[in-house]
């Protein structure tokens, strides 16, 4: 595979609280991804977690009046600070998580390539964005320049926006709501070679994981699918397993090699792409 897309889903990204972003994880797939780049790939990341990283930061601020790591000459207190401020703020909406955890994970991604003396650049899409044909072939165009570069092209849905269902110009096949069918149709229009689907999910199952009846799909195809029953989403994430299937097939229908997979796992990137059986496999048509 020379051009690959790794699509990351929040259990991936975040803690399994679903609030903070997994730096040791984090740091391990961004490591593979620079394995893959320094090999002479393609790299094109897609990533959730914005709105658990935002949530974290959020909802840790302090009081006014806690320790503070501020230079060395604080400016006095005011007087009663603490009756000038209302602390009984409601919850933040997944909006204001995802402004605030959007440049938070952007930086770590940024400061973590940096590490490997590998640039990375942020592309957030809008769902009309990507349903149009016209704003989606700009997004593409920016994505393969930044590619041509050497530069990893970070993608994400920009969740600052309100969740409104868009009808689009008919120019593409499937819903698009989540990450997982943002990944899918870039990875057609740009004509990537693999797409890896990676959640907290082994891969696709003939019925609940969590049952000991149920058996792992290690290649799916159109014979098979409807045998799958899809479970909800994760606790981090808006996207579920029927997602990304229905994102798999289409990514597949124009010639995308799809693996449906776990990237809790110690490398599953590179495992992927040397061959190694893992996930669940949908060949390319």
């Amino acid at each position: 595979a020379k051009r690959v897309m790794v699509k990351l889903g929040s259990a991936v990204v975040t803690r399994s609280s679903g609030s903070g972003i997994a730096l040791g994880r984090t740091a391990n797939v961004i490591e593979q991804l620079c394995h893959l780049q320094a090999s002479g790939r393609e790299v094109i990341l897609v990533s959730s977690g914005a709105v658990a990283a935002g949530r974290q930061l959020l909802h840790s601020r302090r009081k006014m009046g806690d320790d503070l790591p501020i230079p060395s000459r604080p400016l006095p207190p005011i007087k009663n600070a603490s009756d000038l401020i209302d602390y009984s703020l409601p919850t933040p909406t997944s909006r204001e998580c995802a402004s605030v955890g959007q440049s938070a994970l952007m930086s770590l991604y940024d400061a973590m390539f940096r590490l490997y003396g590998i640039q990375c650049g942020q592309v957030l899409i809008s769902i009309s964005g990507i349903l149009n044909r016209s704003p989606r072939e700009d997004i593409c165009s920016t994505i393969s320049s930044l590619v041509e570069k050497g530069i990893v092209p970070v993608i994400n849905e920009n969740d600052t926006l309100s969740q409104v269902l868009h009808d689009g110009d008919g120019s593409i096949g499937i819903p698009v709501k989540d990450n997982d069918a943002i990944a899918s149709v870039l990875a057609r229009d740009l004509e990537c070679d693999a797409l890896l689907l990676l959640s907290n999910v082994d891969g696709v199952f003939t019925g609940d994981p969590k049952s000991a009846e149920s058996q792992l799909i290690s290649h799916l195809h159109k014979g098979n699918f409807e045998s799958c029953i899809f479970e909800g989403s994760s606790n981090a994430g808006r996207g579920g397993m029927g997602s990304k299937v229905r994102s798999a097939m289409y990514a597949a229908e124009a010639g995308v090699s799809v693996v449906i997979g776990n990237g809790l796992l110690h490398r599953p990137i590179l495992d992927i792409i040397e061959g190694k059986e893992i996930g669940t496999f949908v060949e390319a048509r």
